[in-house]
This record gives C-alpha cells, sequence and structure tokens, in this order.
C-alpha cells in the first residue's frame, strides 16, 4: 500500500498536466472579453486537490490505458466541477472559496469600486457568476471533444458526452434537493433522502470520472464491461463518503485550512446525516435551539457554538462510521482489478477520502 506522501505526489504530477491544458492560450484566446475571461479561470487558477481529474487517471491506468490519451478528459472533469462551484457558491451565498472570495463576491466588489449601487453591485456579480458557469458548460464539452485528437475512439467519445448529460441531471437533481431540503423540517426527511441527496450531488461527478477513464483506458464503450462498472460504484461510494467528511468538517474543520466559513452550513439549514441523527438523538431543549439556529442566517455566535457543540456530541460518531462503513463497500469493489500501481493510488484515495481534514 502506498502512502499519503505517494499519493499526493501521483496527484500533483497529474495536476499539474490538467492545469497546463486548461490554461493553453489557444483556450484563454476564446474568451475575449475580460471580465468573463478573468472569471471563468478564477477558481482553476487557484490551489486545489483536483481529485476527479486524479480518479479519471488512475481509473484509466487501472484497466491498462495510456495516460495521455486521458488528458483532455480529465481536464473536463475539472472544468465541469469548478463550475458546480462557482453556482453552488452563488446558490449558497458563499462568500469565500479557498481562501478568497467568490466569483459573485469578487465580482460584487469589483462593481463597487466600479461606482455601482450596493443592490447593482450585488446583481452584477451574480450575474458574472451565472455567466461563468455556463461559460464553462461550454468548455467542458469542447475538451471533451479534444480527446478525439488524442487517440481516443470516437465511440468513446460520444459516450463521455452522453453520460456526462446524464451526470449533469444527476448533480442538479441533487443541488435542487439541497435547496428544497433545507427548508423541510429536519423531522420531515429521513437519513434515506439525505443519502440519495448526497450521492447525487457528490457522488455522481467522482463515478462519471472513474467510468470515462476506464473507457479510455479500454478504448472501448465501457457501459457493458463490469470493471469499469466497479470503478463506477467504488467512486460514487467514495464520493458519498467524501461528502459526509466534507459536512463535518464543515462543522469541526479549521476555516484557514478549508478555505471557507466553518459553520455557514448550519446558518443555511443545510440538512445533512449529521444534523438528522443529531436532532434525533437530541432533548427538548437541545431541539429547540436547533430549531432557532439552523437556517437562521441571523444566529448569535453563541448560539452557533452551541449548536456546534450538540451536532458534534449527538452525531458526529454516527456519520464517522456510516462514512467508513461506505468506503469500505466501495474499496471491495476494487477487488475485481488486476494489481497495479493505479489499484494503489485508489485505495489510497478511499483512505484519504475518510482521513482528510481539509
Amino acid at each position: 500500500m502506498i502512502d499519503k506522501i505517494e499519493f499526493f505526489a501521483a496527484l500533483k504530477e497529474r495536476s499539474q498536466r490538467v492545469m497546463g491544458i486548461i490554461h493553453q492560450e489557444r483556450f484563454l484566446n476564446n474568451y475575449p472579453l475580460e471580465v468573463l475571461r478573468k472569471a471563468l479561470f478564477s477558481y482553476l487558477s487557484r490551489p486545489a486537490k483536483h481529485l476527479r481529474p486524479g480518479i479519471l487517471y488512475f481509473s484509466c491506468g487501472a484497466l491498462g490505458g495510456t495516460e495521455a490519451k486521458a488528458d483532455y478528459a480529465a481536464a473536463a472533469v475539472e472544468v465541469f466541477h469548478n463550475w458546480t462551484l462557482v453556482h453552488d457558491d452563488l446558490i449558497d451565498n458563499d462568500t469565500k472559496r479557498r481562501g478568497l472570495p467568490t466569483v459573485h463576491e469578487e465580482y460584487r466588489k469589483e462593481a463597487v469600486r466600479a461606482g455601482y449601487s450596493s443592490a447593482e453591485a450585488v446583481d452584477f456579480g451574480r450575474s458574472i457568476a451565472i455567466l461563468t458557469g455556463d461559460l464553462q458548460q461550454a468548455f467542458v464539452v469542447s475538451l471533451l471533444l479534444e480527446t478525439a485528437q488524442c487517440g481516443v475512439a470516437m465511440p468513446v467519445v460520444m459516450e463521455l458526452l452522453r453520460n456526462l448529460t446524464i451526470a449533469a441531471n444527476e448533480l442538479l437533481r441533487g443541488e435542487a434537493l439541497d435547496i428544497i431540503y433545507s427548508k423541510r423540517k429536519i423531522t420531515e426527511l429521513t437519513e434515506a433522502e439525505i443519502m440519495e441527496m448526497l450521492e447525487l450531488k457528490t457522488g455522481v461527478l467522482y463515478e462519471y470520472a472513474a467510468v470515462s477513464g476506464a473507457a479510455i483506458g479500454l478504448n472501448q464503450e465501457g457501459q457493458d464491461d463490469e470493471k469499469v462498472r466497479a470503478l463506477g460504484r467504488f467512486a460514487r461510494r467514495c464520493g458519498i463518503s467524501f461528502q459526509l467528511q466534507d459536512d463535518l468538517l464543515g462543522i469541526t474543520g479549521d476555516e484557514k485550512v478549508l478555505g471557507k466559513p466553518v459553520g455557514s452550513d448550519i446558518r443555511e439549514g443545510k440538512r445533512t446525516v449529521i444534523v438528522s441523527k443529531a436532532y434525533e438523538a437530541s432533548s427538548r431543549a437541545q431541539r429547540y435551539l436547533l430549531d432557532r439556529v439552523l437556517g437562521n442566517p441571523q444566529a448569535g455566535e453563541n448560539e452557533l457554538l452551541e449548536a456546534k457543540g450538540i451536532l458534534i456530541e449527538k452525531g458526529l460518531d454516527y456519520t464517522k462510521k456510516l462514512a467508513e462503513n461506505i468506503v469500505d463497500q466501495a474499496i471491495a469493489e476494487l477487488s475485481k482489478l488486476p494489481k497495479s500501481i493505479y489499484k494503489e493510488y485508489l485505495l489510497a484515495w478511499a483512505e484519504y477520502v475518510i482521513k482528510r481534514d481539509f
């Protein structure tokens, strides 16, 4: 088993390749309007783990493929992920991403400096963020089409595009459920409903990355190949655990390490497993406090700290154990793959998913 240092070294190497592709001058020149070009590449220019491209590369190699054939698909997955972040930050009204202003906040500030009124500046920032995400979606499609120039068979390219539409549909359904659930009473939601929402929001794109990389590795359509499906199930389950850990870090993490506000999920009323389990196990007085704080952007710092304490005490251990069990199920799927360094990378990722602190 490779260690954490080896895993991140492998990830960094592939990250540099992906960033080199995305920032090619020919792509930069596709966006002559400076405000949109800067916004489109804003998150893509910030330090990031680039896990999804890594999973795509590792899945390609695990089935005997040449990684170079996966370069543009890996870049496409990263751009797709960044599109979801731009719009997610807008929906959640977050002001920070990776320690810097979110796109809508960045351009709100620019509008203020340009003399816009407060309301006009907010509208400008939001409009630029919407257009940025839309442009990134189109960029994704163009990058996937480029895979044909890397020796990927056209039927595989078409499958990548077809699967992308399915993944986008599922992911956006998960985002919609997240919004809808935040306004429902926590007692009206089952754990199964929350888990489905997490699977759609996060698991789906990891699955797409793995299945795409595997199909490129085989250089044939992968929908009927058991190893491809196993990799997809592995990545989807790890994605769920990744989101469970993300929800935990949203309460217990270090804001400086995470690069985004800790506790914002509580103020937004996010319906997570840790919230559901903690509410179920709380006393009447604790439930009263949670009802007052969850989804209340005006909640005071003391109330927020009390709510965090309840969630940690009543829901943390259960959520951590759930994430570990799902990762164990994911790892079992890799038994279908032959031994390789790429399989070791995938196993290291599964371990990282539930042990990370950022």
